[in-house]
């Protein structure tokens, strides 16, 4: 039997899958900062935990970078990969000397600064494409505070460009709504919201 629907329905399923793909995102996410927290646990002794509230946001800037040290460095295990990850978590999110030490010297130990290097190195232009980008946008930049808080977008950016196109005024609302709510951390507050608007109308415009 073929089934017909209107071109409205057509648009609101779309946007729903849309939505379906930002929230299986920050799962993933999720998953990643738990996958680092435990194997870090296991290789070193280091709990992490005290960073689950920052999880999300974490995991939106250390995963891409991961990603990419992975693909440029294919040999590496998944737990050398998450040595590395915890060794970036802690230099930008962290400022405990002692924990970053006991890191640095497991990562000498398995002869990988060059890859640690390497994955400072792609962290800080990340980091500074980022900011540029969020700097670009309409709202001013002394309403900007610790931008890395906001890093959870990063990898939520080809997917708000999606929801963008064709997207209305009630749906934006919607969209910034739902991502908050499968984020659910502290700081998700008018800032944020703000943000994700603007963002959404630069690629809609």
């Amino acid at each position: 039997m073929k089934i017909i629907i209107t071109e409205s329905q057509y648009k609101k399923i779309l946007f729903e899958s849309r939505l379906k793909s930002l929230e299986n995102k920050v799962d993933e996410l999720k998953d990643f900062f738990k996958k680092v927290s435990s194997e870090s646990k296991k290789q070193i002794g280091l709990d992490l935990s005290f960073l689950t509230t920052w999880g999300v946001t974490i995991a939106g800037f250390v995963s891409p970078v991961q990603q990419y040290i992975s693909g440029s460095f294919p040999e590496l295990s998944s737990s050398d990969l998450a040595l590395l990850s915890t060794g970036i978590i802690l230099t930008y999110y962290e400022s405990n000397k002692e924990m970053l030490g006991k890191v640095l010297e497991k990562i000498k130990e398995k002869e990988l600064i060059f890859e640690f290097d390497k994955s400072l190195e792609v962290a800080t232009k990340l980091k500074d494409v980022f900011f540029n980008f969020v700097n670009s946008l309409a709202i001013p930049v002394s309403k900007i505070s610790n931008m890395l808080a906001y890093t959870f977008l990063i990898p939520l950016i080809p997917d708000l460009y999606e929801v963008a196109q064709g997207v209305d005024s009630l749906n934006i609302k919607e969209t910034i709504l739902r991502i908050l709510s499968f984020i659910g951390i502290s700081f998700s507050g008018v800032f944020v919201k703000r943000l994700i608007q603007e963002i959404v109308k630069r690629f809609k415009s």
